[in-house]
């Protein structure tokens, strides 16, 4: 399953971002292979549809599930109709916490 974890950096060490759309960075990770890659949230800086351009982006990066700490009813709703998994992560730490975490209890 491809997921996208909400991050503050670029690598799996990085500490986990609990907001969706105002993540400065997005980890596309593959959990059938392990691998992992980057993208910038180019988005952050935008005053409106922040969400939707989000959702699109991943959805375009073939996205099956999120993981993230709090999203608005809009963003949540625009997940949903994608057809993209949601998986609230309510801790702390690094992206690789939050990916262990979600995959031993929800991704099974």
């Amino acid at each position: 399953m491809k997921v996208c974890i909400t991050t503050r950096g670029p690598t799996l060490e990085s500490a986990f971002e609990r907001h969706f759309a105002r993540a400065p960075y997005f980890i596309l990770y593959d959990t059938r292979t392990g691998f992992s890659e980057a993208i910038r949230n180019g988005f952050v800086i935008s005053d409106s549809r922040m969400g939707q351009n989000t959702v699109q982006l991943l959805k375009m990066n073939g996205m099956e599930a999120v993981i993230t700490g709090e999203i608005g009813n809009n963003a949540r709703d625009l997940l949903k109709g994608a057809g993209i998994l949601l998986h609230m992560y309510k801790g702390t730490g690094m992206v690789k916490d939050a990916i262990d975490t979600i995959l031993s209890t929800q991704l099974k």
